[in-house]
């Protein structure tokens, strides 16, 4: 723990003054609880205490901090967060809860502040606390419940009641809710009751239009044993509309699946050929003289942004991007044009190590699959195919083996034979001389960007106030990612993405100091762009020199969002003539 050394030095500070305090029963954290127990321990230095509290204590151990979690005045409305985080963590990985009467988190439940109480129902359920059944059920029922806190309460309730939630579900999967009331109901299924969830889920697909997204719903199935094949059984007698069908199936490779029952249903609705067989070695040097002839690498840059590829997701580029699949940047440069025709047409061929995948099977009939993160006796870490980290208790896992290639065979079915031809000749480029070369300025590649935004940050300049409020405060669920260019722009046209209409964007790019200093921040757009780093604003358009210390730091930029191809964004952070700040700039994912 990084803050150990301090934490330690905070112990003996208190060491004298704790003397007349009761001895508790043998702990690992003895010392520590005691320091806690204390009421001395300053606020801003509770958190590591609170934290090794629960990486590490008994269940009496954790009584002393669900005592102060349920107390009004026990914690910071920021560390009663953590803490309930911290406390799932011990329940999930050490199967350690805190002991006696737990249904002090019913009042919890009703909080206010909706990610304290999203996260209050998660406890709750993994500590199978029956007294919030009732709450739950009642905010699961409510056209009034958002649906990020409906989901939470339904997966609560599978949780909690298991098949007796089986039921409630069914009526929550009929015609006249929602269809993302009915799509969130019908995934809860899959894990009560396999069949009536296929069997739901098949009529609820039959209703939707293209405009449903069916994602979620299929991932449910994707997690489940024998979901897919139970779900195509049920596909079979439905009759889908051809735009469902084909959302649903771009979705499935665009998470590296290609189950082949539900890709044949699926494809066959979607009026989409089967999957092709891999090519020979022969149809992959005609392709490559086709390649070399034709191709053409910007159109190819373009279809690796399509939404439907989802190319970003599991790659990236200049390291700004997806984390389970090799970065692309110098691949052209480093490999024949016969070996990128191959990994993108039969991905399994050659699979690096780092990259081969995983699957577990858990004792409750769940498989997930990943790459492996790390592991110890206690746990897996696993990086799945959307970048999402999952968390395996050993004692959970009942099957572990080889997994097939996140990148899954069929994926270029979605393409026309011009578009391949564009996609490889794209990806060939990368890392040779050119426009394609490593970049030697350090640039912004990886933005987040506000998804949205408050009105008081696009409808005028807003002031610092505003940027602490509604920026420097936003939970990084409030935040999605932007992946400029090769070359280090960002295509402003791209941030229409949002379900307001709004004029302006706001975006975030990072990056660390490790020495303090000066730093250029050198923009280039068109006019309307305004920039701050941290609460210090830039004054001109096309950048400025700025005092930064060591630490994270965040550029801020407003942006209007302008439909026309010449119209980006590109941000880079040049050392000046006197500057002397080390610094790096932030990627991944």
């Amino acid at each position: 723990m990084k803050q150990l050394p301090l934490l330690l030095a905070v112990i003996a500070g208190f060491a004298g003054s704790l003397t007349g305090f009761a001895q508790d029963a043998p702990s690992a954290v003895g010392p520590v609880l005691k320091l806690y127990q204390s009421g001395r321990l300053p606020a801003a230095r509770q958190a590591p205490v609170v934290e090794m509290i629960c990486n590490r204590g008994n269940e009496h151990d954790l009584r002393v901090v669900f005592d102060q979690l349920v107390s009004a005045e026990g914690m910071s409305e920021d560390l009663r967060l953590q803490a309930i985080g911290w406390l799932y963590e011990a329940s999930a990985t050490r199967k350690v809860k805190p002991t006696g009467d737990l249904s002090g988190l019913v009042d919890l439940v009703k909080s206010k502040n909706p990610r304290l109480r999203q996260a209050v129902i998660r406890l709750a359920a993994a500590w199978r606390v029956a007294e919030v059944a009732p709450t739950l059920e009642a905010l699961a029922k409510s056209p009034e419940t958002s649906p990020e806190l409906r989901q939470v309460a339904i997966g609560g309730l599978v949780d909690l009641l298991g098949e007796r939630s089986r039921d409630s579900l069914v009526a929550l999967v009929g015609a006249d809710h929602d269809f993302v009331t009915r799509r969130q109901a019908a995934a809860a299924l899959v894990s009560v009751d396999l069949p009536v969830a296929a069997k739901q889920a098949a009529k609820l697909l039959a209703d939707a239009t293209s405009k449903d997204d069916s994602a979620p719903l299929l991932e449910a199935f994707f997690e489940r044993k024998d979901g897919t094949d139970t779900l195509a059984t049920e596909l079979k007698l439905a009759k889908l509309n051809e735009d469902v069908a084909k959302r649903a199936l771009r979705h499935m490779y665009s998470v590296g699946r290609n189950d082949a029952e539900l890709s044949a249903v699926l494809s066959k609705a979607a009026g989409v050929a089967a999957d092709p067989p891999p090519p020979t070695p022969e149809e992959v040097a005609q392709l490559a003289e086709i390649i070399v002839k034709q191709g053409d690498p910007k159109r190819g840059e373009l279809i690796f942004r399509r939404a439907d590829l989802s190319c970003y997701r599991c790659h990236s580029l200049n390291r700004a991007g997806g984390q389970v699949g090799p970065d692309l940047s110098a691949v052209g440069g480093s490999s024949p044009l016969d070996y990128v025709i191959n990994s993108v047409l039969n991905p399994n061929l050659a699979v690096k190590e780092q990259y081969v995948t995983r699957v577990f099977e858990t004792v409750d009939g769940k498989v997930f699959t990943g790459i492996i993160i790390d592991r110890d006796e206690s746990r897996v870490r696993l990086r799945d195919s959307k970048g999402e980290t999952i968390v395996l208790p050993t004692s959970d896992i009942d099957f572990e083996g080889e997994g097939p290639s996140i990148m899954p065979a069929g994926l270029t079915k979605f393409l026309t034979k011009d578009e391949l031809i564009d996609l490889v000749r794209f990806v060939s480029e990368l890392g040779k001389p050119g426009p394609y070369a490593p970049p030697t300025v350090p640039t912004i590649y990886r933005w987040k960007r506000l998804t949205n935004p408050a009105e008081e940050l696009t409808k005028d300049v807003p002031h610092l106030e505003h940027l602490r409020q509604f920026v420097f405060s936003a939970p990084d669920e409030d935040w999605s990612s932007v992946y400029a260019r090769f070359d280090g722009s960002v295509p402003l046209a791209e941030l229409k993405q949002s379900p307001k209409t709004v004029e302006f964007a706001i975006l975030k790019g990072e990056f660390t100091v490790t020495d303090g200093g000066t730093v250029q921040i050198a923009i280039q757009s068109g006019s309307g762009v305004q920039a701050w780093v941290d609460s210090q604003p830039i004054t001109s358009e096309g950048g400025g020199v700025v005092t930064v210390e060591s630490g994270r730091h965040a550029i801020i930029i407003r942006t209007p969002i302008i439909d026309a191809p010449e119209a980006t964004l590109k941000v880079q952070l040049l050392r000046p003539a006197e500057g002397s700040a080390q610094y790096e700039i932030v990627t991944g994912s």
